[in-house]
């Protein structure tokens, strides 16, 4: 048995197999081990590995597909083009500053909206429903919706400005509230997955503690931030990270909201290599931009990883 976890794979998969299962390992089990833990890493291999593997190839290439005809190895050339390419800089700051608004006001305000719906507040099961639907619905449903919110001429803020005496706001067909309304309708969209998150964090926390800090005299401030938001640190990083995510995949808000105008105010990075890729088929310089992004990603994941302390000790 020892030779087994001590193999040529380590001793992780081992543990794996035996945490989930209950069963130790013993000669033949070696084999349903490794075969029970096959399916996620095939899964893995054709999902993740193999199409970022093929993208960077493709990077490589200057043509319209990688297996055409005319397919041109041309090494980091792409790379080279795209980070002289004014349009892809700038879906760059449009897509870091759309991801800073999103992931920055979607993760306050779930955290504010968790805690006071933690409480034993009357109709807190349908406030916590009413906030979560958005998040259930799809997306591109979503995003038609807020499209007639929006409408410069028949929409319902326009509507409600005009009814307290405030001018009406083109807010897509205004370059300089094309993106902030972007952002407006993503928090309202994914706030409610977030606070989920946290709610099922805040009802991990013992009492005890909180129980403890108002001996030592501690003040509802004061245990917020000395015993929940410690706490809640890994509740905090994954809403963090997924919050992180889906900004910088973003792609349905601009395709249906703004076609990435008025003035690329909205064009982000993702909706901009679907430009690139099929309207223009500079397929190389695409893939080059998709793998330029994975790897600021793929970074500040990393960063996150070293740098953010999850682990709280008591």
């Amino acid at each position: 048995m020892r030779q087994v976890e001590k193999g040529k794979f380590g001793s992780l998969p081992i543990r794996i197999y035996r945490v989930l299962t209950g069963r130790s390992i013993h000669g033949r089990d070696n084999v349903v081990a490794y075969t029970f833990l096959s399916i996620p890493l095939i899964y893995f291999s054709l999902f993740f590995f193999l199409p970022i593997s093929m993208d960077f190839l493709g990077s490589l290439y200057e043509g319209p597909s990688l297996i055409s005809e005319g397919a041109k190895f041309i090494g980091l050339g792409n790379y080279a083009k795209i980070l002289r390419d004014q349009t892809f800089l700038s879906s760059l700051r449009a897509t870091f500053f759309f991801m800073l608004g999103t992931t920055g006001v979607s993760v306050a305000l779930a955290l504010f909206l968790a805690v006071l719906l933690n409480e034993k507040l009357m109709f807190r099961g349908i406030m916590r429903s009413i906030i979560f639907f958005p998040f259930m619905t799809s997306l591109v449903i979503i995003a038609l919706i807020w499209s007639v919110i929006y409408d410069a001429d028949v929409g319902l803020l326009n509507w409600l400005f005009i009814k307290v005496g405030l001018p009406p706001q083109g807010w897509i067909s205004d370059p300089n509230t094309a993106l902030i309304s972007m952002v407006i309708m993503s928090i309202w969209w994914e706030t409610g997955y977030n606070m989920v998150i946290f709610l099922a964090g805040l009802q991990g926390i013992p009492q005890e503690y909180y129980d403890a800090a108002s001996v030592d005299g501690a003040n509802a401030l004061q245990s917020f931030r000395y015993v929940t938001l410690p706490l809640l640190a890994p509740a905090t990083f994954f809403v963090v990270i997924i919050s992180f995510f889906n900004s910088c995949q973003a792609f349905i808000q601009p395709y249906v909201l703004t076609q990435g105008g008025p003035s690329q105010a909205t064009n982000l990075a993702v909706f901009n290599i679907y430009n690139v890729a099929f309207l223009h088929l500079r397929l190389g310089e695409a893939s080059a931009m998709a793998f330029f992004i994975f790897l600021i990603v793929l970074l500040v994941t990393a960063t996150l990883f070293r740098f953010w302390r999850t682990e709280v000790e008591y």
